[in-house]
């Protein structure tokens, strides 16, 4: 029985808990989506991303374009950053949701 409210406890703690990291995690990404501008160095992208510890997928659309999501850790989160960029510069970044 002890052990069962133990249970209980713990998933009481981090139901509270968890949309408030979703929410930072969210906002975090947000945040960084909106600093990407135009013509921002590829490397420049990518070293911000890492400062912010955020994740970034690449993706060769062919030999010039390519194009980049930037998520968040937290599981259930559907937002992301869509980024396109030519050669080593970025033509765009805006959110999107899954």
């Amino acid at each position: 029985m002890k052990l069962f409210v133990n249970f209980i406890q713990i998933l009481l703690i981090t139901g509270m808990v968890y949309p408030v990291y979703a929410m930072w995690s969210s906002d975090k990404v947000n945040n960084y989506c909106a600093e990407l501008k135009s013509m921002t160095a590829k490397k420049k992208m990518l070293d911000l991303a890492e400062q912010k510890n955020i994740k970034v997928n690449f993706e060769r659309i062919d030999e010039l374009k390519w194009r980049a999501t930037a998520s968040d850790s937290a599981i259930f989160s559907h937002s992301y950053c869509q980024i396109n960029g030519m050669g080593d510069r970025l033509a765009s970044a805006k959110m999107a949701v899954n």
